[in-house]
């Protein structure tokens, strides 16, 4: 089941059968129906997520609407980044999207992995260098780009998750309103 986890890490750097093992040993595998929260505004973010089947948003609220700051589908991982590492309660909730089978690890087992296994420390840097690439590119579209080009990004970069995030979701995450990404879409399809 975690065989795409592991040629990824393989992919950054080889690991070895006991770090497999152990990685293993920590993982726990859950089963989210549709719509359910995961984490709550004020909690404390005690786990790392890895989407197996499915998909999660991560969301907060400011002046009582919901703006989406993340998707996670198969394969990427999900957690409230501040809460986890300053191991504060969270401004953030995560959501199943869809009927999910997610792998969570908790703070305490991932620094056992940190502590016990040196290569896996390089694993984890890499991984967290790239969550920060998407973030700051995130934060570029939403910056300097025009909110067509922001859904043309969208299209090509997350072209599953058209089909399966409600367009509120979307029109959210990219800093838009709903209406404004229903007027995108009408004109592009118009231009086809």
């Amino acid at each position: 089941m975690f065989e795409f986890l592991f040629a990824y890490f393989n992919n950054i750097r080889p690991v070895s059968d006991k770090i497999v093992a152990d990685v293993e040993r920590y993982l726990e595998i859950l089963e989210i129906p549709k719509n359910q929260v995961l984490l709550r505004e004020g909690q404390r973010a005690d786990y790392l997520f890895v989407v197996i089947k499915g998909a999660l948003r991560m969301y907060y609220i400011k002046d009582g609407e919901e703006i989406c700051s993340r998707f996670a589908e198969e394969h990427q991982m999900c957690l409230s980044v501040q809460s986890f590492f300053e191991r504060n309660p969270s401004y953030e909730y995560v959501q199943a999207l869809e009927d999910s089978t997610v792998a969570r690890i908790h703070f305490d087992n991932l620094e056992r992995l940190y502590k016990e296994h040196d290569e896996f420390n390089y694993i984890g840097r890499v991984i967290v260098q790239q969550y920060f690439i998407r973030s700051e590119l995130r934060l570029f579209l939403i910056r300097k780009q025009s909110a067509e080009e922001r859904y043309l990004f969208f299209t090509e970069h997350y072209p599953s998750l058209l089909q399966r995030v409600p367009l509120k979701h979307i029109a959210s995450y990219l800093g838009l309103t709903l209406e404004t990404l229903s007027r995108i879409r009408n004109k592009l399809r118009n231009v086809k």
